[in-house]
Parts: structure tokens; C-alpha cells; sequence
């Protein structure tokens, strides 16, 4: 259509206030006719953030200048169909969405999930995003996904109290799914080209000294449950193995090397290898179910683990579950002097800076330049 005008309007409803936010439309109207309609760019303001200044102006916000730039690239576009063949009437405006642009973003992802082989933990955290998604309402279809939703995502997540590990997980998931969408040509670019989001900062991880270790070692009068996870826990000690690679354990990962024992596999979560003395402490578990260590959930493993540190002859105050028992193994090594590159293989960690972590807690290195001085 070549007889067509389009502008801005905003808050056809008169309800934006310093406290209410009004909603910003486009108005396609045909010349010479009282004939319009109304497209919804979907971004709410308050009344003192909204200008007609250039069209549409966006002020008073923290991302002022993205969302006037959102607004000015959907006016650019439906103007853009607008004048094209393919609009023939004013009402045909409305189809100005592509069918790829209506696709629904959930219901993309799960479908890419199903088609991972994924263990359960990182199941849970990509199912933690759907579920996050849903909950937010805002993020519906590839059309949804803008900078300025994006944003309003991760504002929502921190006036949820959810942590900033988890938020940053979040984003990082949505935006692997993104790119698979570019890969795929359903949606040209990614929000995140413009939004970074703040990286959070690592907690420090919870260890236990090698005198708690023997306490929860020596333990005994324990029922069957507490036993075997007793036992369980003290092999992790002692292998610096992740839970998942512990409960896939078999005697195909013992190997002589120079006449020692040693444990050589690949950590099932990055199949990054991993190679490590066969302690005594680890054998002696290992021996006890020949070879064939208790198949126990995480869930239930950790909760047993409470009740263990919570043992009258125990009695640790530290928030305890299976992977304070790789974090126990990485800082007892440390603590014996052995080196970090040697650490970090032992665990199977991709790079030294994961494993650089334990020695920071430690005080490691502060420890050992005052000794060579003093």
C-alpha cells in the first residue's frame, strides 16, 4: 500500500502515571480515511519516561537509548511490509510478523532438549530455564526475544532472590538455544549481541579437614542407609570423584602403572579424563562391594549425608553433600604439596583456573611465599 502513514501512540488507554506504565503502540492508518489499527510493540512505560520527540523517545529509564532503538527498528519494519506487495489492505498490516517470528520459543527448546542425551543434573538446569521462562510470561515467541525483554528477564530473576550463579546459568542456556535458532535461520540475530549480563561470583567451596574425614569414617552402630553412603562418601574423599562418575565406578577403571594402582576414566559430565592414585582409603571401600559400589539417588544421598554430619560423634557445621567430598580431595592434595597442574588432572578439570579456585581458599600460595621469606 502506498497510501499508508504510520506514527507512534502512546497509552491509548490514558492509565500511564508515575505509578502505572501505559503501553506503547504502532498506528497504521490509511490516507484520506478515519480507518486505522493499532500494533503493540509491547514495551509498558511510565508517563514520564515517554517523548514524541523524533517519532518516539524513550527517557528517565536505565536502558533508555535500547528501547527507543527496539521501538524505531519494529516501526522500520512494519513500515518496511507495509509499503511492500505483500500489504494490500490496512488490515493485512497485522500479518506483518513472518511465521518464524510466531514460532513459539518453549516448545523449540524442549524439542532441542529431547534431542540431548543428558544426565540428570544437566537436565534439571536446563528445565530450571523453561520453567523460568514460563514463569516470566514475557518471552513467548522468537519475536519476544529482544534486548529489552532480555533485560526485563534478568531484572525478574534478581527480584526473585535467585543467585547470581543461577541467573548467569540462565542466560547462558537461553543463549546456547538462540544461536542453535540462528544456526537453524528461525531468528537473524541474538539479544545477547547487545546484553551481557553481570557474571557471578563463585562461591567458595565448602571442604572438610582430614580429621572430619576420619570422624565420619570411623562412624559405626549405623543403619544400612547411613552405612553405604557413609562408605560412598568416604570413597569421594579419597578419589576426588563427582557423584555421577562415583556411581558409575567398576573395576575396568583400576590400572597398573609402574607397579601402582591407579584410577584412570573420563568425568561423565565433559568427558574430560581424569587420572589418580588408588588410595588405600578408596580401596578399602572399593574391596568391601567388590567393586560394585551402592547405586543410591543424589537426592537421597544428600539427605542422608545431613543426618551423617549431624551424628553426635561427628557433629561438622558445615552445609555437607556429595561434592564436598571432590572439593575435601582437591584441598587435602593441596594441602600435601602436590602441585596444581597435577590437581587439576586428577579431577579432570578442563583448564587449571576451575581447580586455581582450592588453592585461593586455601591461602595457599600467601602461606608458602611467607615461608620461603620468613
Amino acid at each position: 500500500m502506498n497510501n499508508i502513514s504510520l506514527r507512534f501512540r502512546f497509552d491509548k488507554r490514558n492509565e500511564a502515571s508515575k505509578t502505572k506504565q501505559g503501553l506503547l503502540h504502532i498506528e497504521a492508518r490509511e490516507l484520506g480515511t478515519n480507518d486505522c489499527v493499532l500494533i503493540s510493540t509491547g514495551i509498558r512505560l511510565y508517563k514520564n519516561q515517554f517523548s514524541d520527540k523524533m517519532g518516539f523517545t524513550c527517557k528517565n529509564h536505565d536502558i533508555a537509548d535500547a528501547i527507543t532503538k527496539q521501538a524505531t527498528d519494529l516501526f522500520n519494519t512494519i513500515h518496511e511490509y507495509a509499503i511492500s506487495d505483500k500489504c494490500r489492505t490496512l488490515k493485512d498490516i497485522k500479518g506483518w510478523k513472518s511465521k518464524d517470528n510466531k514460532q513459539l520459543l518453549v516448545p523449540f527448546i524442549e524439542a532441542e532438549m529431547r534431542l540431548r542425551n543428558m544426565e540428570y543434573n544437566t537436565l534439571k538446569a536446563h528445565v530450571t530455564l523453561v520453567n523460568k521462562l514460563n514463569e516470566f510470561k514475557r518471552i513467548k515467541t522468537f519475536a519476544d526475544l529482544t534486548y529489552v525483554n532480555i533485560t526485563s528477564f534478568d531484572k525478574y530473576m534478581r527480584d526473585k532472590g535467585i543467585g547470581n550463579i543461577s541467573i548467569n546459568k540462565n542466560h547462558s542456556l537461553l543463549n546456547m538455544y538462540i544461536k542453535i535458532a540462528i544456526n537453524k535461520e528461525l531468528i537473524a540475530r541474538s539479544p545477547y549481541d547487545l546484553f551481557i549480563p553481570p557474571k557471578g561470583k563463585n562461591k567458595e567451596p565448602v571442604f572438610l579437614t582430614i580429621d572430619e574425614v576420619y570422624k565420619i569414617k570411623k562412624l559405626s552402630g549405623l543403619n544400612d542407609k547411613l552405612e553405604r553412603t557413609r562408605d560412598l562418601f568416604i570413597f569421594q574423599c579419597f578419589t576426588g570423584m563427582a557423584y555421577v562418575d562415583m556411581q558409575s565406578f567398576s573395576k575396568n577403571d583400576i590400572q597398573i602403572i609402574d607397579e601402582q594402582e591407579i584410577i584412570r576414566s573420563s568425568r561423565t559430565k565433559t568427558d574430560e579424563s581424569f587420572i589418580l592414585l588408588f588410595l588405600p582409603d578408596a580401596k578399602i571401600i572399593a574391596e568391601r562391594y567388590n567393586y560394585n559400589l551402592p547405586k543410591i539417588s543424589n537426592q537421597k544421598y544428600n539427605d542422608y549425608l545431613k543426618l551423617l554430619i549431624a551424628h553426635p560423634e561427628v557433629n561438622i557445621n558445615k552445609k555437607v553433600t556429595s561434592h564436598t567430598a571432590r572439593h575435601t580431595f582437591a584441598t587435602y592434595l593441596l594441602n600435601k604439596g602436590v602441585p596444581l597442574e597435577t590437581v587439576s588432572k586428577t579431577l579432570g578439570h578442563a583448564n587449571i583456573k576451575q581447580t586455581q579456585l582450592y588453592a585461593r581458599l586455601l591461602g595457599k600460595k600467601v602461606i608458602d611465599d611467607m615461608k620461603k621469606i620468613l
